[in-house]
């Protein structure tokens, strides 16, 4: 935030104009995205690296902790040189330690947008910062594909009305990627399948496989299972400096 004035019984906040607008419209921005409206493979790690460094300083830097609770590909803001800004703290919740709790929350009041939503979220109100890290597993894996976090199956009618909501969490589960390594040519060819085709190629496919790896482990049904932000920037950090130093 740049400034903050009171008026009239008005309240004005100011903030850096994002003169590239919503991630959103970068990934899938459908049939009327203009020609040439796509981000790279290292733009996608920057804005990566940028979130998750946001996130990482709600989550450690902030007294007390925040949790953002409504990351998604919409609220995350591109500026003139393709840097991420976290938006929209609306829904935002400051997690104390020194209750009987252990830093989580419960609700009856399940909000958010489908896709984004961490299974203990949706299935017993549970809050934490396991739930920012969930959402921004999705967004990695979106980052990755171009997809949406949720899409409508239509089984091949072509409308969408009536098929089942396909969740993209859900789908790089299926891509069976464990064991450690890409091996494998079925494999190969699932997860080259899955990455956003408007790249072309024009990515280092070993970097995929760690970056496809890091949200899989952030998108992880078990909570406790997931990496803390503190982790995950510092996993993305080494995807960061082996992305510049690839030649494509």
């Amino acid at each position: 935030m740049s400034g903050l004035c009171m008026h009239g019984g008005y309240t004005y906040t100011v903030f850096e104009f994002a003169e590239n607008g919503a991630l959103s419209d970068w990934l899938h921005g459908g049939e009327e995205e203009e020609e040439g409206r796509v981000l790279g493979w290292s733009q996608r790690v920057q804005v990566a690296l940028d979130v998750a460094g946001g996130l990482n300083y709600l989550h450690n830097y902030t007294d007390p902790p925040y949790v953002h609770k409504n990351l998604k590909a919409s609220n995350i803001l591109l500026d003139a040189c393709f840097r991420a800004k976290l938006s929209n703290f609306g829904l935002a919740l400051a997690i104390t330690e020194d209750d009987d709790r252990g830093g989580l929350w419960m609700t009856r009041h399940v909000v958010g947008t489908q896709g984004y939503l961490a299974p203990e979220y949706l299935e017993h109100g549970l809050i934490g910062p396991q739930l920012d890290v969930f959402a921004f597993g999705v967004l990695l894996l979106q980052l990755l594909s171009g997809r949406e976090a949720a899409r409508q199956d239509d089984d091949g009618g072509g409308s969408g009305k009536n098929g089942k909501v396909v969740l993209l969490w859900e789908e790089a589960e299926r891509l069976g990627l464990g064991g450690g390594g890409g091996g494998g040519g079925d494999l190969l060819d699932k997860v080259t399948a899955f990455v956003d085709g408007r790249l072309h190629g024009q990515y280092p496919l070993d970097v995929v496989f760690a970056m496809l790896a890091l949200a899989l482990r952030c998108v992880a049904r078990e909570s406790r299972t997931r990496p803390s932000m503190a982790e995950v920037l510092l996993s993305l950090s080494g995807v960061y400096n082996w992305t510049i130093n690839w030649d494509p």
